[in-house]
Formats: C-alpha cells, structure tokens, sequence
C-alpha cells in the first residue's frame, strides 16, 4: 500500500521554484542532489524549467501515471490540487504546505476534506504541515530537510518537523545512518499507527523511534506498536505528558 510513497518511480513536486529558499525549490533541490534515479516532474505554469529539469505547466496534463505527487502550496490552493493529482491517477500524496487543522476550525474543515477526497480514492496522504519523508535505501530526500543522512537502520518517525532536523544533525555529528524519517505533521490521513505497521515489515528498519505530540488512535496505536515491538525494538518519546 504505502511502496508508492517509500519507492516512488516518478515523482511531481506542485509548487516547484526557481527561487532558492523556497520549499518548492528546496524539494526539486533535494531530490536531486541526493541522487534519487526516479523522474522528477517540476510542475509550474509560470516556468519552462526548474533547476534545469523541464516544468510540467499542469499535473493533469502528464502524460504518465505520476507515482508521487508532493504538494508545496500555499493552504488556499491545496484542496484543487489534491483533487487534480488524484485525477492524474497519483498513487501516493504528500502534502508539506501548512495552515490547516494548526490554524483553526477552518483549516481543519479543509483538512478533513483533503482527507476525504484521498481516503476516498484509496491513495494514501502524508501531512499536510509536514517536511516530508527521506528513504536511504533508494537515496530519497523527498523533504525540504537540507542534510541527507548516511544509509543505516533506524527509522524516524516525527510528529515536529524541527525534531526531524535536529535528529538529522544528530545523525551526522556521530555518524549515525538513518534507514527512514517520516514527518507526520497533522496526520490527516497516514498516522503513527499506520506507519508503525509499514516500518515493522520494512526489510531496512531494524530499530524504530517516535516522536509524538498526540495519538490519533489509541487501541489501533497499542495494536500496532505491540505488533511492531514483537519484531524490533521500538522506542517511542511522548512529549506534552507534564507541564515542564
């Protein structure tokens, strides 16, 4: 279900920039540098190529069945273009835009049908509000994270894109590989239970660690995290639990 997200073959990035320290930019950047072999579709109307890749102008225009579609949007904007992937077919989404479900009632509303619409087509959603998810094994910084770090076998998952960060500049300073980092952001779809099941099955994650801020599920989390810890060792930080 979720190889689309973890081993994209191609890969759109809806908001591509030509300007460096957007996180537009950053992602087409990024993906690049880090060495992913797969397509990368910059999809822009306004620009003929992004750092010399040639821009998509509509993702409904694709000629190709786009495995992962990668939303850097402002909030406004969003809901037309999940809605315009899944009409290119998409199978996987991640949506790194904020000013959702954090924002308010409002936000939340949108989120919920962002959700709605993915659940509804079977096409897992990661985020919104999220920094993206990095892969060594297929060398994917799908992220507007800077620092791609050495293959090894732990896998992140993070509800705080600045703990991803920080566990990544962590990483480097001892020289410690990463297998998989996954920012969960607001979890409007793909949550830490489900993530959980993916990388309990994934060949290259041999050790798990969480940061969470909440749990969305609680019986299908214990279910998950029980079902994961039989198989490797999972250690998770519940933040929020004291007033310090």
């Amino acid at each position: 279900m979720l190889a689309p997200l973890f081993y994209p073959e191609s890969i759109a990035v809806l908001g591509a920039s030509r300007t460096a320290g957007k996180v537009g930019h950053d992602i087409v950047a990024n993906l690049l540098a880090s060495g992913y072999a797969g397509r990368i579709i910059p999809v822009n109307p306004a620009a003929p190529e992004v750092l010399g890749l040639p821009c998509l102008a509509d993702i409904t225009k694709s000629q190709e069945k786009i495995d992962l579609c990668i939303i850097a949007l402002p909030s406004g904007l969003v809901l037309d273009a999940v809605r315009d992937c899944l009409a290119a077919q998409t199978k996987a989404i991640i949506v790194i835009s904020s000013g959702f479900k954090e924002t308010g009632p409002q936000g939340a509303e949108i989120q919920g049908r962002i959700a709605d619409l993915c659940q509804s087509h079977k096409v897992p959603l990661l985020g919104p509000n999220c920094l993206g998810l990095l892969n060594t094994e297929n060398q994917m910084n799908a992220s507007f994270a800077s620092r791609m770090p050495q293959p090894g076998c732990i896998s992140v998952l993070s509800q705080s894109g600045a703990i991803c960060t920080a566990l990544l500049d962590l990483a480097a300073a001892r020289h410690t590989g990463i297998a998989k980092m996954i920012s969960i952001g607001n979890k409007a779809d793909l949550n830490e239970g489900d993530l959980l099941v993916a990388l309990a099955a994934d060949a290259q994650t041999k050790v798990i660690i969480a940061y969470l801020e909440d749990i969305a599920c609680g019986d299908e989390f214990v279910k998950a995290a029980t079902e994961a810890s039989s198989k490797k060792p999972v250690i998770i930080l519940k933040s929020g639990t004291t007033v310090a």
